[in-house]
């Protein structure tokens, strides 16, 4: 039977278009639900726009449009985003107009009522519209918000319900005693065991003047909070409190993926939002790090610093854009990126590096052998070590991937492109199709050859999917996206005879980007 695995990104506002940061976090989700599907695992990946926000509502306004047609106009830019970088997502939720999600966010909320976890009090303090969230005066830098600091603090008060986050706080210090993988990496963690050993507050989880959101359940008056709102999506995605049969397949969720500057709400406000609701806790919170710009920091659009997306993926196709991202900027730490970078890792790794390694191959196996796989014997000791190379990169990269280390899963990946590069440059098949004697040591150095690139169609899949496809057509061997793991995960499958078709060049080099 096979194993589930639950996969969600952060679900994005949609007051304006999306940028190359909100395509990054999908393409790391994507490239994990696709592992997790190639292996065999039965999987769910959700996605989607997150629609209540109160700078949805002022955006609209501010444009003078309803702010359904704002959001409306917005969440199709978000999913024609996730089209042209290929995400597979399995549900893209819209908080507004998803009655599923509605109906399910108001049962939560009613969880917490039978559980004497929420009550009203009067709320005066600071807020960030851009953050939609609540600070204290010690949380903010020079006077302003930390994350969003052109931004003006405004000061609330009203009438609110308050959940009693409170009451979770030593269940909260217990699970990550327990269990410390529940947030990673590590840093964040600690940035969560922090916040626990100062203390938590209860925190308002509706909001009395507005009338854009999910009405409070027999108190239409108030609507929910926009944070509590946004991750009860987990749970509605996969059919809280409209299919539990299907929940019950799916959660708890196996990772989300998130971005770093919103661990505190989804390792403290959430774990104990689904405590109070008699719901299990995620199995893992991923919290990544940040895009930069050198020079300018973070993209985000609150900084202006960004990257479209879109723009992105049609300058260097959809496949190397996706490789790109994961490549430069490594899941767990904060990384500067730049067209200038991606255009020389393209050249590097891409054009002279896999694409140059598949056209060089195909090109000597039609040259010499009639466009068919020659035999693998006899194996000589560069054959032995381009297979040791193939052995451990498979090792290696699963190793990477299952933490969500893509950098490394895919260095791990190259790592047998350039061992298959090196392997031609001790063999030179080129001299020896001179040599007749030496036919038998010819097909013998291409058969290692096409069985590397073989196996790199599967290991790229995940990353660049497309073109692991047309790596497998060209070698004749079977798709990527429907084959069983441990079906073609090992060395030697490829037989002799089998047909191999040269194609145009994958990745031609790229001139200076015209992408900014």
């Amino acid at each position: 039977m096979a194993r589930k695995f639950y996969v969600t990104t952060a679900i994005d506002y949609v007051n304006d278009r999306p940028g190359l940061h909100h395509a990054y976090e999908k393409t790391g989700a994507d490239a994990l639900a696709r592992f997790h599907r190639q292996r065999g695992d039965d999987v769910f990946f959700l996605t989607g726009t997150d629609e209540n926000a109160t700078r949805n509502d002022r955006a609209a306004k501010a444009a003078g449009i309803p702010t359904q047609e704002l959001v409306d106009k917005h969440a199709a830019e978000f999913q024609r985003m996730c089209e042209a970088w290929q995400i597979s997502y399995d549900r893209f939720i819209r908080t507004s107009v998803d009655e599923d999600h509605r109906r399910g966010v108001q049962e939560f909320v009613r969880r917490w009522m039978a559980n004497d976890d929420i009550y009203v009090n009067e709320y005066e303090g600071l807020y960030c519209v851009g953050c939609e969230a609540f600070y204290e005066e010690t949380d903010l830098v020079n006077g302003q918000c930390p994350i969003h600091p052109t931004r003006q603090i405004e000061r609330l008060k009203e009438e609110n319900y308050f959940f009693r986050l409170t009451k979770y706080e030593q269940r909260l210090k217990d699970l990550y005693r327990e269990r410390p993988e529940v947030c990673v990496p590590e840093i964040r963690r600690n940035e969560v065991l922090g916040w626990l050993q100062r203390g938590l507050k209860d925190i308002s989880v509706s909001r009395r003047s507005l009338t854009w959101g999910i009405p409070f359940p027999d108190h239409p008056d108030h609507v929910v909070y926009v944070w509590f709102d946004a991750l009860i999506n987990y749970v509605t995605g996969v059919g809280f409190g409209s299919d539990e049969a299907r929940f019950a397949k799916w959660w708890p969720a196996d990772v989300h993926v998130i971005g770093k500057d919103i661990t505190r709400f989804h390792c403290i406000f959430w774990p104990a939002m689904l405590m109070a609701a008699g719901v299990d806790v995620p199995n893992q919170v991923y919290a990544h790090g940040f895009l930069e710009s050198a020079g300018q920091g973070r993209l985000s659009r609150s900084s202006g610093n960004m990257i479209d997306p879109i723009a992105a993926a049609e300058e260097w196709g959809s496949d190397a854009a996706r490789y790109l991202v994961l490549r430069e900027a490594p899941f767990a730490k904060d990384s500067p990126i730049s067209p200038e970078s991606f255009n020389a890792r393209f050249n590097a790794d891409l054009a002279n590096g896999l694409g140059n390694l598949v056209s060089r191959t195909t090109a000597m196996v039609e040259r010499y052998f009639g466009g068919r796989v020659p035999e693998a014997s006899p194996i000589g000791p560069s054959e032995g070590t381009l297979r040791e190379a193939a052995e451990r990169a498979l090792r290696d990269h699963d190793a990477a991937a299952e933490r969500l280390d893509f950098a490394d899963a895919l260095a791990a990946a190259f790592s047998l492109v350039d061992a298959a590069n090196k392997h031609y440059t001790r063999t030179q098949p080129w001299q020896l199709a001179r040599e007749p004697a030496r036919r038998a040591e010819l097909g013998a150095a291409l058969y290692a050859g096409c069985e590397s690139l073989r196996l790199l169609a599967y290991l790229l899949w995940p990353y660049v999917p497309t073109t692991a496809e047309r790596i497998a057509e060209q070698l004749s061997s079977p798709s990527p996206a429907t084959c069983r793991w441990d079906e073609v995960a090992k060395w030697g499958l490829l037989r002799a005879g089998t047909e191999v078709r040269p194609g145009p060049a994958l990745f031609p080099r790229l001139e200076p980007p015209k992408v900014a």
